[in-house]
Order: C-alpha cells, then structure tokens, then sequence
C-alpha cells in the first residue's frame, strides 16, 4: 500500500473515532447542538427581556462539554452560553471567521438573546481570533474576553466604531503573549474604551473556567446595559 493511501485512511479512521466518541458522550443537561457542530446552552422562557450571550472559541474546535465548563455563567448571570464548533487553531483565521458569523447570526436571531451583548471568549490563537473579529465587526459584536492572546489577527483598531465595545483581557507574568495585551490594554485605555487587564502568576496557559466567569461577572457590574442588569430574570 503507498504510503499516501495508508495515511488517508488513517486519518480517515481518527476522524470516524473522534466522531464515534462524541457520539457515545451523553450531551450536558439542556445543551443541544446542530449540523454544524455548533453547540448552545440559551436561557429559557419567561424572560423579562434578552439575555447576555457568550461565544466560546476552544483551540480545538468547540465542543458541548466547552459549553458545560462555564455552565455557572448561564446558571448564576442568566446569559446564555454557545461554543462554535469549526474555528479552532491552526486553520485559516478567515475561515474560523466566517464560522463565527455564522453562529453569531444563529443566536442573534434567538428570542432569548440581546443581539447587542454578545461576546467572545477564546485562549491564546483563539483569543487572537476573539479580538481580531470583534475588533472587525464592532456593530454586531459588544466585547470580548480573552486569555494569553496575541494581536496576530488584529487588522484594524478604529476607536469611534469600538467606543461602546468592553474587554476583559488576562495574561500572565511570564507569558510570550504578555506584550501584546499590555500594548492593546494601553491603546484601549488611551481612547477611553471600558476594559480591564489582570495579569495572573506564571507561563502560558489556561485558566479555571472560573476565570470566565469572574470576566462575565465584570462585564455585568461594568455596564448597566440601559437600566437593566442581566440576573434580572423574571422565571
């Protein structure tokens, strides 16, 4: 067997494995996901008005159980959490994006959703694509929450277009990645648009989802959202 045959259908059987694990996981409560591999956690009627909502971007390509790991954002904010399945490290930046979009139009279109708080999260190469695609698209996307992320994907910092945007950004004192979110926390606070930097102990790595939360949690504190705070719920 030639070497390229032997290694397709390697790949072949490690995508049809991948996929028969996922299978054979019993989805998170009240988690569902669709075709295109996106998953969603959305809050549930009735509502007093929208929710908050937040994008995970996992540097492996969303999963349900990614969704389940900030569950406490959807249980003790009352936003509404969904992961995008494709966009992952390591593939086109422009084709991780569209992915984005696509999801993002998804939940924008949901009832229980406030399609003028939606958020980003993302890790590292997933955080540089969480800020280079909510700095590209300010009108459709409030703020995002990143981790150790770099400015590989920044095209395009307009202060006017992003003057109403929120960022919660976390590094750590011995990251590679450190530089570049000082120089953007500098650049945001210089043009007075709402951000936060907390610079936690060691090297390069992620957070407890904890740490998601606590960035949700500012968010929440930071803006009033016209008279309304997101645990305003009426169940």
């Amino acid at each position: 067997m030639k070497p390229i045959y032997f290694a397709t259908l390697f790949i072949l059987f490690f995508l049809l494995s991948a996929f028969g694990d996922w299978a054979n996981h019993e989805l998170p409560p009240f988690v569902t996901c669709d075709s295109d591999s996106d998953c969603y956690l959305i809050q549930a009627g009735p509502l007093r008005f929208p929710t908050p909502a937040l994008i995970y971007l996992s540097c492996t390509g969303g999963k349900p159980w990614d969704v389940d790991s900030v569950r406490t954002i959807y249980n003790s904010l009352g936003w509404s959490i969904a992961t995008c399945g494709k966009s992952r490290n390591h593939r086109s930046a422009g084709e991780n994006e569209m992915d984005i979009l696509n999801l993002l139009f998804k939940i924008r279109a949901m009832k229980a959703v406030d399609e003028k708080r939606i958020f980003l999260f993302g890790f590292s190469g997933q955080g540089a694509q969480a800020l280079g695609t909510v700095l590209r698209y300010p009108e459709f996307i409030r703020g995002a929450i990143t981790e150790c992320a770099h400015l590989g994907n920044v095209t395009v910092f307009d202060p006017i277009g992003s003057a109403n945007q929120v960022f919660f950004i976390t590094t750590r004192e011995e990251d590679w990645n450190r530089p570049h979110n000082e120089a953007f926390h500098r650049a945001l606070t210089e043009n007075r648009i709402a951000d936060t930097l907390v610079v936690n102990p060691g090297e390069h790595g992620i957070g407890p989802a904890e740490g998601v939360f606590r960035a949700c949690k500012w968010i929440d504190g930071k803006t009033e959202w016209n008279g309304w705070f997101s645990r305003n719920l009426d169940r």
